[in-house]
């Protein structure tokens, strides 16, 4: 959540004309748009909260999964996270007068749905360290005190406690939303080290929601089993066929356009060539991407494209099209393995 808080002074007790000859330093016009006069912004924050609070119409605050689970839509999380930022802006102003006792407790309960819906959609947008200091130590505390520290990023999906982090949640809709949202979390992040991969493995993920569906026991088990398969397939798929995890990944693109352009299963002696031609082309692109700075010199990149599509071209299966299928998706690939971090 981006910080948009500036600061403000309230005139809570009339005390404008000493605040303003205490700030003579500044302009004229900087003192009369610093201070803000109090009755405008509370009808400002009584809006704000009910705009709010009516992203969750006719559910209990307090029932922290349900509002949670309300969110999983992301265009309704972008537009709570923009009507939290302004109950929050107007909040971060009105306090510390009394007048903003009455909005405290929703103002905890809806920090710790932002910081849970955080957490569970790894929405990053979703961030409380975005609001103004006062506001979010209100809500740090709360939710501190309800045994959580807001400061820990979300459980990894390999995380060897996430089974135990998982039964944290009250029902099983929550637990198959935590796995479903790793698990997407997970292919986000690994999907240009090996995007034909991950983008089967996203596939998979929708056909398992799509096959259990509203049955959040039964999803939960075939989530949790995808989950224990998803990296030891892939290195299994990479030991069976005599590559490494690099390899794998242009192995993966280059197969994957193959069968595109000939539209039918490749057969055994092309998948033979495939093999060759792609350890041939790993070797190259890891010597020549060595070079410093590679990946800001065109004229080098341009000789390595010519290689590659050499190397294609004196291939049974090579073809023109073949060759503009992949050299930018094997560019890609290689920035993503090769370059320095």
């Amino acid at each position: 959540m981006q910080s948009n808080i500036k600061g403000y002074i309230v005139d809570y007790y009339g005390l404008s004309d000493y605040l303003t000859e205490a700030l003579e330093v500044f302009s004229t016009e900087d003192v009369q748009g610093a201070l803000t006069n109090f009755k405008e912004e509370l009808p400002k924050l009584k809006a704000a909260h009910t705009r709010l609070v009516a992203h969750f119409k006719g559910m209990d605050l307090n029932d922290l999964d349900e509002c949670i689970l309300s969110l999983s839509d992301e265009a309704k999380r972008q537009q709570f996270q923009t009507d939290f930022g302004r109950f929050a802006k107007q909040m971060d102003i009105v306090l510390p007068d009394a007048s903003a006792k009455p909005f405290l407790g929703d103002l905890k309960r809806l920090g710790k749905i932002a910081h849970g819906a955080r957490n569970l959609y790894r929405d990053e947008q979703l961030d409380i360290a975005g609001a103004g200091e006062k506001v979010r130590q209100l809500i740090e505390e709360h939710i501190y005190s309800t045994g959580v520290n807001p400061k820990i990023a979300p459980v990894d999906l390999l995380a060897q406690d996430f089974k135990a982090k998982l039964d944290e949640h009250k029902s099983d809709r929550s637990k198959a939303s935590e796995v479903e949202n790793a698990i997407k979390d997970h292919i986000k992040v690994n999907l240009e080290q090996d995007p034909e991969y991950y983008q089967a493995l996203s596939k998979r993920l929708g056909e398992i929601i799509k096959q259990s569906e509203e049955k959040w026991d039964s999803l939960v088990q075939m989530l949790l089993e995808f989950r224990g398969t998803i990296e030891s397939d892939r290195e299994k798929q990479a030991t069976d066929i005599g590559l490494n995890e690099t390899e794998f990944a242009f192995h993966n693109i280059l197969m994957a356009e193959v069968s595109r352009l000939h539209d039918e299963a490749v057969d055994e002696a092309t998948h033979q060539r495939v093999l060759e031609v792609v350890k041939k082309l790993v070797d190259m692109m890891k010597e020549d991407t060595a070079m410093v700075d590679f990946f800001n010199k065109w004229d080098e990149q341009k000789a390595m494209k010519k290689r590659i599509k050499r190397a294609i071209l004196s291939e049974d299966f090579g073809t023109k099209e073949l060759v503009e299928a992949i050299n930018e998706r094997f560019m890609d690939l290689a920035q993503a393995k090769f370059k320095a971090k």
